[in-house]
């Protein structure tokens, strides 16, 4: 029989589960606080929340939310961190961290209700951004209109230029008569 403090730790993870689309889980083997508490300064600029957690719990919110196929990523001391957006960002900072520290290692993921393995997490976090996207979609559609703007301008510039050399050359004969 679970106590009432295990029950509202089961929400609580249920919760977050529930409020991000994308659940990153990651394992580690005896982290220092500093580390801990560098690894979560890293992530909270691209995520909501990581928790650390036991998989008891974790494994009743697996089973609530059908997602049996996690449970192969609960090995050693279990770290899931949570995004609302850019699952893209968040994997890069979870990738670059696993680089810089060797005990991190990205496990699995969740991603909008489904399972991923580390291999998912590697490939997303080469994919740019959202906003890395939108931004090279305005500059390429920006770049025939500045073309086409840029043409217009050398049109009038050499008009411009035509109309005073034939002005130059009416107030030289003008003067010369």
């Amino acid at each position: 029989m679970p106590t009432i403090a295990k029950e509202l730790i089961i929400q609580e993870i249920a919760k977050e589960f529930e409020k991000n689309p994308y659940a990153f889980i990651s394992t580690f083997e005896s982290m220092p606080v500093a580390d801990m508490s560098e690894f979560r300064r890293t992530m909270e600029k691209c995520s909501t929340r990581s928790l650390l957690v036991k998989h008891s719990f974790v494994k009743k919110v697996f089973a609530q939310r059908s997602l049996g196929d996690a449970e192969r990523f609960l090995k050693g001391q279990v770290l899931v961190t949570f995004a609302a957006k850019d699952p893209q960002v968040a994997s890069k900072a979870l990738v670059a961290f696993a680089k810089s520290n060797k005990k991190v290692v990205p496990a699995g993921l969740v991603f909008e209700g489904k399972v991923y393995g580390e291999e998912f997490i590697k490939a997303l976090s080469i994919m740019p951004s959202r906003h890395e996207l939108l931004t090279q979609m305005v500059i390429r559609m920006k770049s025939p209109i500045s073309g086409f703007v840029m043409t217009l301008n050398q049109v009038l510039r050499g008009f411009v230029v035509a109309l005073n050399e034939i002005k130059k050359q009416k107030e030289g004969k003008t003067e010369t008569v």
